[in-house]
């Protein structure tokens, strides 16, 4: 069966094609909004005065009833330009957007329709590995990265292996390889923070373009909206080889989970070529630089909520401030600098208030500053 990509570009048959007999069913429609409206149990009433069979799990009701977006939070991004904030999933919405699909400014491997990209070879690998030998998911992840040349485009669920990440980075900086990065949006924050552990401001990477993904989104008549997860996971090398597979590239994947790879090369790597762009084209950006400064107001904004509700020098707040301040900016003392400027002068100081410097004492023969307060008069 033709995906819809290709009926598109061939101009075969209806849009959006008739679904297939049993991949739609009204009365399960009907409970999903049973659940998000009142939770398990009106889930479980619906079925049971329907008498209908229960078809999702335990685990899928939980996630399905916290995921659940409200409809005030999801108005504030609405599903589609010019759709209606009560639009169902049932709602058609045209095959031509009115927004541009982003660009892949950084290049992209040139292969026209029937190219040939090699010939077809499968290798397979699993986690841990067979002992015989051959090698587990993980350095063979590595080894693909090694062997880039000018383009790598990685879909993947969680990105939390430092070692793995370490390869992208030197892949970009030494060799000039080009990177395409897709994340899950419900694990992003986490590939952020390892990034931070590391040190690695993705702002000065300029051979990387990393942006986020989500599942499908269910939209209820309620205007609450679900929105499903990225389950895929492969890694595209030069437009002639792909990595795929059950293997996540996190550590626990890669020390204690079992799972496995396959890696492709010949006809079948076009297919993951045109998924890629298409998922590319449904990802959002992320602002680094907001992000990064959301964090440090936060900071900030924690460090002068002590300062002035504090209005004795004890021990506890000294530690507390101190622990704040290094936790911050560590390793970064032109940041330190300029922040504990800024932070200085954003304290607020009212007509009855002054400051008082603070003193300088002694400390097992050093000299201590202590944090800048404000003293009634």
């Amino acid at each position: 069966m033709a995906n819809p990509s290709q009926c598109l570009e061939e101009g075969a048959g209806r849009w959006p094609p008739r679904p297939e007999p049993g991949l739609y069913s009204e009365a399960q429609r009907l409970a999903l909004e049973e659940l998000v409206a009142g939770g398990p149990e009106a889930l479980r009433a619906f079925l049971r005065r329907e008498q209908l069979p229960p078809f999702l799990s335990e685990p899928e009701v939980q996630a399905i009833a916290r995921g659940a977006v409200p409809p005030a939070a999801a108005e504030e991004e609405p599903p589609s330009l010019g759709a209606s904030p009560a639009a169902s999933s049932l709602t058609y919405f045209p095959e031509r957007s009115d927004v541009e699909p982003p660009a892949l400014e950084l290049g992209w491997p040139g292969f026209a329709g029937g190219a040939f990209r090699g010939l077809t070879r499968v290798e397979a690998h699993f986690q841990p590995g067979c002992g015989d030998g051959g090698c587990g998911c993980k350095e063979a992840v590595r080894r693909q990265i090694r062997s880039a040349r000018q383009m790598i485009a990685l879909v993947m669920d969680s990105f939390t292996d430092t070692d793995i990440f370490r390869d992208l980075l030197e892949a970009c900086s030494l060799r000039q390889v080009k990177a395409y990065i897709l994340l899950d949006q419900s694990s992003f924050s986490h590939f952020l923070k390892m990034c931070r552990d590391l040190g690695v401001d993705l702002e000065q990477e300029k051979s990387m373009r990393i942006r986020n993904i989500t599942g499908n989104t269910y939209y209820t008549r309620s205007g609450a909206k679900i929105v499903g997860k990225v389950r895929e996971k492969f890694m595209l090398i030069d437009g002639i080889r792909v990595t795929t597979g059950s293997y996540s590239f996190t550590w626990t994947d890669g020390k204690l989970n079992s799972s496995n790879i396959l890696i492709l090369s010949g006809p079948a790597v076009a297919h993951f070529d045109q998924e890629f762009r298409v998922l590319y084209a449904r990802s959002k950006p992320v602002n680094f630089r907001e992000f990064s400064s959301s964090k440090k107001s936060k900071v900030l904004d924690q460090l002068v909520r002590i300062t002035v509700a504090s209005r004795d020098l004890t021990r506890e707040n000294f530690l507390r401030m101190e622990f704040l301040y290094l936790r911050a900016f560590v390793g970064n003392l032109k940041r330190k600098r300029n922040w504990l400027h800024a932070s200085r002068e954003a304290v607020y100081v009212s007509n009855n208030a002054m400051h008082a410097s603070p003193p300088l004492t002694k400390r097992n023969g050093s000299q201590v500053m202590r944090p800048h307060w404000i003293i009634e008069r």
